[in-house]
């Protein structure tokens, strides 16, 4: 041990573990067996340079509303998951949007921290907006209350949307009463083929899956008669 170089000590230490006689880099430099530098035991402290991490990319959020609000054909679909910094202004301007848009199918916004107060601006455009086919509001702060709402919204003759996905709110139990309600809704949308919520109850479970299933069977016979005419 009296003639061992600093570079074997460092070696013997990081190997016995003892991560507090060595700085970082020399511990990753001896476990990953490369030299060693910075003058060993006798070396001079000194602060590891900063490792520069690019900017994230920006938010084309305000880019997307623009082209929304333009009727841009190429814009059919319209992901802004998981982008929680959207305030409720934002939220609006997008709403609005939507509601004179006539091109975009889907709109994703799940994971975005939406509250129902946000969302209720939404109901007006989905009432109005006749092209929107995929509605994704999965995992926010929607109350059972604003669900119904948007049910109600997207029963209209206008409405396209056949796809509505709403599970993973923040209030995850809807209450019987609730339930019930929102099942007798989706009863009465011949469109609707898809409803991502979670029922606790049995019965309602199974009346909108049966409900459902008959609705997307009676599409797949119009489609086939369609392309027969």
């Amino acid at each position: 041990m009296n003639n061992a170089t600093d570079d074997e000590l460092i070696d013997l230490a990081a190997i016995l573990g003892f991560t507090g006689m060595m700085n970082q880099v020399q511990f990753h430099a001896s476990i990953e067996n490369r030299g060693q530098v910075g003058g060993g035991f006798r070396g001079v402290a000194k602060g590891e340079q900063l490792k520069i991490i690019p900017d994230e990319p920006p938010n084309m959020t305000d880019d997307s509303i623009q082209k929304l609000s333009a009727d841009d054909a190429s814009l059919t679909v319209l992901n802004l998951n998981n982008i929680k910094t959207m305030s409720a202004e934002v939220v609006s301007r997008l709403c609005t949007a939507l509601g004179e848009n006539t091109k975009l199918k889907e709109l994703h916004m799940a994971a975005t921290n939406l509250t129902s107060a946000m969302v209720e601006p939404m109901l007006l455009a989905l009432k109005v907006n006749h092209t929107l086919e995929v509605l994704n509001l999965e995992s926010n702060f929607i109350t059972s209350d604003m669900i119904l709402k948007i049910l109600d919204a997207i029963s209209g003759n206008k409405s396209a949307v056949t796809d509505l996905r709403l599970s993973n709110q923040r209030q995850r139990v809807l209450g019987v009463q609730m339930e019930q309600e929102i099942t007798q809704m989706v009863l009465q949308n011949p469109r609707l083929n898809n409803l991502g919520l979670d029922f606790d109850t049995p019965t309602a479970r199974i009346q909108i899956r049966e409900h459902l299933k008959k609705t997307v069977d009676a599409n797949k016979r119009l489609a086939r008669l369609n392309k027969g005419g």
